[in-house]
């Protein structure tokens, strides 16, 4: 007689063959479309219209099916998990909703159209992906119940050793690096330009920025000697990002030409369509890295506090 686990394996797999062929015949169908519901957001493509914004939802396979099947894992590890003490907390889960709901603003809705008409809203997607979906999903800490998804018998999560001090300014400069690269005016127009630098920026923006915060979140739940060297680069992370914010919002040059030809038909000209921007990367966006650091700092200064309660 076939075991339980077996079956639910089998049909786990079925049932992923089954939403492959789908998107793979998807993608077939509308393949060479100009435009449409499921094409990545980009330049080539009409204008967002103010008038008509909430038709403009981008499911493009690529992107799409990548986060239906992250979803589809989280829920079935859920089940999955047999006894309450494994599975993840109503906090675990509220951040893993609700970090999957801000990178489905940021890629799916009509924001990620509104991305490729106005420089505010394509730094609004920036701020989403680099500093609140990633320390939101590592706050849900997802790893045990997506392994548990995927039947790959782990169990409890393993331990993983912390960024070391070292790497971890590595870790910083390559971040810090990835957001001024994709605001270079060659790359952030070719970025709305061409499918693969597009996913290019999708892949790489997310890959350092889940790096980082996962070091700073690290250093929040178990503070240490590199507690220190973590919050030196968020506070450096307020400054050079704050730097690029300034730039943006002080410069009589318009740094995005290809933009600058779309904006007109929401009510702002193109300068203060990117002053807007570099406000946006300056303020809002340096207060996340602020919050950030003043709780790595309460952290550790607590830490270094606890043996002296403990003698008094």
């Amino acid at each position: 007689m076939i075991s339980k686990s077996i079956q639910r394996r089998t049909f786990t797999f079925i049932g992923f063959g089954t939403a492959l062929l789908a998107v793979a015949i998807m993608s077939l169908v509308i393949q060479g479309a100009s435009s449409g519901f499921f094409t990545l957001c980009l330049a080539r493509l009409p204008a967002a219209d103010p008038a008509n914004l909430w038709r403009e939802w981008s499911f493009a396979p690529a992107v799409a099916f990548p986060m239906a099947f992250a979803t589809l894992l989280y829920v079935l590890g859920f089940r999955r998990l047999e006894f309450p003490s494994e599975r993840p907390t109503i906090a675990e889960r509220v951040f893993f909703t609700g970090g999957m709901l801000v990178l489905g603003v940021a890629v799916l809705s009509p924001l990620c159209r509104m991305a490729s008409t106005l420089a505010w809203a394509h730094m609004l997607q920036h701020v989403a992906l680099v500093a609140v979906a990633p320390p939101l999903l590592l706050l849900s800490n997802p790893g045990r119940v997506l392994s548990t998804g995927l039947s790959l018998g782990w169990g409890r999560s393993r331990a993983r050793r912390p960024i070391r001090s070292d790497h971890f300014l590595f870790v910083s400069g390559a971040y810090g690096a990835a957001i001024w690269f994709w605001h270079v005016p060659l790359f952030y127009e070719a970025a709305l330009l061409n499918e693969s630098v597009h996913l290019l920026m999708y892949g790489t923006l997310l890959t350092v920025s889940f790096t980082f915060w996962k070091a700073v979140i690290d250093a929040v739940r178990a503070p240490s000697e590199r507690s220190g060297v973590v919050a030196f680069s968020l506070f450096g992370t307020i400054l050079h990002t704050g730097l690029l914010g300034a730039l943006l919002t002080f410069s009589q040059a318009i740094w995005y030409p290809l933009i600058a030809l779309r904006v007109m038909s929401w009510g702002i000209s193109p300068l203060q369509d990117q002053q807007l921007a570099g406000l946006i990367m300056w303020v809002p966006m340096g207060m996340i890295y602020l919050a950030a650091g003043l709780a790595v700092v309460g952290s550790w200064l607590s830490a270094l506090d606890r043996p002296n309660r403990v003698r008094g």
